[in-house]
């Protein structure tokens, strides 16, 4: 038993002493693969390292050459400011240069130059217009036994031809930002002017938003047509009783001082008014007036191309003028057939209202007008009244309106809110046959009425009535084409028929043979126009 367990015993000891070798051979192994394994990771991290070093180094030198080229461009753009006029300033320590303020120029949607400065606050516009009108007179029949030109050159016959009816020159613009100016001559004229002569020479004042104080000589804003640009009426001419209305105190450039202030749908201007370029200076009293007029539109969506306008206005003349003591203070109201080829066609004209006995002593004019535009379609119409006062004689009142509309296509009419009236045309495409570009085509019709003749029967002597005025009636229809090729040049087309009403009284009381004045006439004229 005893020798049993003996050599189970050694059995066991050999056994393991065998195992030991074994098993520290195995954990050798591993320990060598982990060196190996560790010192491979050691030379990936070392790998990594050295990218990391030479991409930094990269970007070392990248950034450094990007630092040298904004600091040269930077360098440069200082050294040519200061060349240029720049100033060198220091703000907390650090050195800064402020640019030259050098001018600029700057064009409109409408393709307009303007010189300005480089704050905007100082601006110069060359501007002008050419209007080069060409005529013809279709027709003329006398009305009666005696036509109002029978007795007049070529038979009395009106006389065809050209006329450049407007050719003005000048500039305007702003200064020292609330402040514009506009000085302007016109070479043209009906006919042809020679002579330049003053259109606008004035300055305001536009500190106030959406309102211009202004004082010279400028055109005004009385009539609805008047206050829409020569460059922008419907027709080659405003129609006569706008024109009649007008010359009381506000057609034309002439002197004034007054204020206009407007929003997006209402418009009130205010002014006083004196005489037009060209007026003698010599006279005893010069002209002296007002005006004022009020707009609204209750619907004006600039989106939608919808508008509708309505209006008011009155005009007072106080100071009518004459030639020097004891001579009349009188004023004429006339007009021609709504066309400047013939200049002796004013058969419309009441003469010399006012006598040295009877002078005229005040004038009042009153107008409403009223305007819509609906997509292409465009409406305006206006009614005016005049009343002219006479020392010793009843007053004479005289009547007259016009209403007009055209239809538009490649183009709208819109309203412009600080005239309170409506602009030309800009063409979707401007005229261009390489490009296929058609410009816009506007179709317009236009009747218009003037009354000149109160307090007088036809049937009836001149000398059993003290206070007739006879100026005749005028009714003039109008049909025109406009062609727009670009904002700043079109055609106009108009055929004009005007029908002049006008009976003489009897002679005397036992001669009853009066001679009744009449004339129709038709007429075609064409106008080419450039602005700028």
């Amino acid at each position: 038993m005893k020798i049993k367990k003996t050599f189970a015993a050694a059995l066991l000891a050999g056994t393991a002493m065998t195992a030991v070798p074994a098993m520290a051979a195995d954990a050798t192994a591993d320990l060598a693969r982990q060196i190996q394994m560790l010192q491979d990771q050691l030379r990936s991290v070392q790998q990594q390292l050295e990218a990391l070093k030479a991409a930094g180094s990269a970007q070392k030198d990248d950034l450094a050459k990007e630092t040298a080229a904004r600091e040269a461009s930077e360098k440069a753009a200082r050294d040519a400011a200061l060349a240029a006029g720049g100033t060198l300033i220091f703000t907390d320590g650090k050195a800064q240069v402020v640019p030259p303020a050098n001018p600029k120029v700057v064009e409109s949607a409408a393709h307009v130059l303007t010189l300005s400065s480089a704050d905007n606050a100082w601006t110069i516009q060359p501007t002008g217009r050419i209007h080069f009108d060409m005529g013809a007179y279709l027709a003329q029949k006398p009305d009666g036994t005696t036509g109002p030109l029978t007795a007049t050159a070529g038979n009395g016959k009106l006389t065809s031809g050209i006329n450049v009816r407007r050719a003005r020159f000048g500039v305007t613009g702003k200064a020292n930002d609330v402040f514009t100016y506009s000085l302007i001559f016109d070479l043209g004229g009906s006919p042809d002017s020679t002579t330049p002569l003053i259109n606008t020479a004035s300055i305001g004042y536009t500190g106030i938003a959406n309102t211009i104080l202004e004082a010279g000589y400028f055109a005004h804003f009385f009539t609805l047509e008047e206050s829409i640009s020569s460059n922008n009426v419907l027709f080659i001419e405003r129609s006569t009783p706008a024109t009649i209305t007008s010359s009381v105190n506000s057609g034309d450039p002439r002197s004034g001082v007054g204020f206009r202030t407007w929003d997006t749908n209402w418009w009130f201007g205010a002014y006083l008014t004196g005489s037009a370029p060209g007026d003698a200076h010599a006279l005893n009293k010069r002209r002296l007036g007002a005006y004022q007029r009020l707009t609204y539109n209750p619907i004006q969506d600039a989106a939608a191309l919808q508008s509708l306008h309505f209006g008011i206005g009155a005009a007072q003349l106080f100071d009518v003028p004459d030639t020097g003591e004891l001579t009349a203070a009188t004023i004429t109201l006339s007009d021609r057939p709504e066309l400047r080829i013939d200049t002796t066609n004013s058969w419309l004209n009441t003469g010399a209202l006012g006598t040295v006995a009877n002078p005229v002593t005040s004038v009042q004019v009153y107008s409403a007008e009223t305007a819509a535009a609906f997509g292409s379609f465009f409406y305006m119409g206006e009614y005016f009244k005049a009343v002219v006062n006479r020392r010793g004689k009843t007053a004479a009142t005289f009547d007259g309106a016009y209403i007009a509309a055209s239809y538009t296509i490649g183009g709208r009419r819109t309203y412009t809110a600080n005239c309170g009236c409506y602009g030309g045309v800009t063409p979707a495409t401007s005229f261009n046959p390489l490009k296929g570009g058609e410009g816009a085509f506007e179709f317009a019709a236009r009747i218009s009425y003037q009354d000149l003749v109160d307090n007088y029967t036809s049937s009836l002597t001149a000398a059993s009535q003290p206070n007739l005025v006879n100026g005749g009636r005028q009714t003039n229809l109008t049909f025109g084409v406009n062609w727009y090729w670009t904002p700043n040049i079109m055609w106009k087309l108009n055929y004009i028929h005007s029908h002049f009403d006008k009976a003489g009284p009897i002679p005397t009381a036992t001669s009853r043979v009066r001679a009744p004045l009449g004339l129709e006439i038709d007429a075609l004229a064409a106008r080419f126009q450039v602005t700028f």
